[in-house]
């Protein structure tokens, strides 16, 4: 080969040049543990959580797996026993997950079809700490009130996302109900509005909080009455793009904007 000359390919197909790809890299699989990661030890998985393991991974002993307890504790261990679809794990180093600077709950509509379980599987991805159901005056759709099965989803997210910590799931509540728990965790009362103000502008508020609520309403918008309510709450108007967003789409725009605000 002459100076200059590209390098030669690993193998060649008539026509064409192709180079190997490296393999992907992969994680051992994640499983969520039935009670909190205190301290090194054998811990047992859920029964959903075993029942995959054990029937559908077929995993044995000795194999390596990634513990979680959904508070936020996790870390590398070994399967330490498969009895019928009973399996328990050892883990020998536990670790922490990081969390943004606000803990955020989303009080949202809940918006039709599929699209609930997405809204609930893109905030426990971008790190929300609350998702509540909110009915509003122009609701659409109804939540159903299966909160099993809205943590199903939550912790299928979390795994596919690596997260430890599970967000906690509310509702339906009214807009009173949802504006009372602000009061209550003294959290930052925000509305999303494509009139409101960029979230940056209560970084102040944020900060020192440590906390926000954020109320996004339906399709249809919220009524002046809603609305009127909020303001009389103190509640600011948050503004998460100047376009007008769907459900979903603006509530993973509010867990991106509102905790990365400060």
């Amino acid at each position: 080969m002459e100076q200059g000359d590209p390098p030669s390919p690993i193998f060649t197909i008539p026509g064409r040049a192709r180079r190997i790809k490296e393999p992907p890299l992969t994680e051992p699989h994640r499983f969520l543990v039935s009670e909190p990661l205190a301290k090194p030890g054998e811990y047992l998985l859920g029964p959903e959580e075993s029942r995959h393991a054990a029937r559908v991974l077929r995993l044995r002993v000795g194999d390596a797996v990634t513990l979680f307890d959904g508070r936020g504790r996790f870390g590398a261990a070994a399967i330490a026993a498969v009895d019928g679809d009973g399996v328990a794990a050892r883990i020998d180093e536990i670790r922490e997950d990081s969390r943004p600077s606000v803990s955020l709950t989303v009080a949202t509509a809940v918006p039709k079809g599929k699209r609930w379980r997405i809204l609930i599987e893109k905030c426990t991805e971008l790190g929300a700490d609350r998702i509540v159901a909110v009915r509003f005056d122009r609701s659409v759709a109804k939540a159903e009130g299966d909160q099993g099965k809205w943590r199903r989803w939550a912790v299928e997210a979390a795994k596919q996302s690596r997260r430890a910590r599970l967000p906690e799931m509310q509702g339906p509540l009214d807009l009173a109900g949802a504006v009372a728990l602000a009061g209550r965790d003294g959290a930052v009362l925000l509305v999303a509005s494509p009139d409101g103000d960029s979230p940056r502008s209560y970084a102040d508020a944020l900060a020192a909080s440590g906390k926000a609520l954020v109320l996004i309403g339906p399709e249809g918008g919220m009524t002046d009455g809603e609305l009127e309510r909020c303001r009389r709450e103190g509640a600011a108007a948050v503004r998460l793009s100047p376009f007008v967003l769907r459900v979903e789409t603006a509530a993973a725009a509010a867990c991106t904007l509102i905790q990365n605000a400060v």
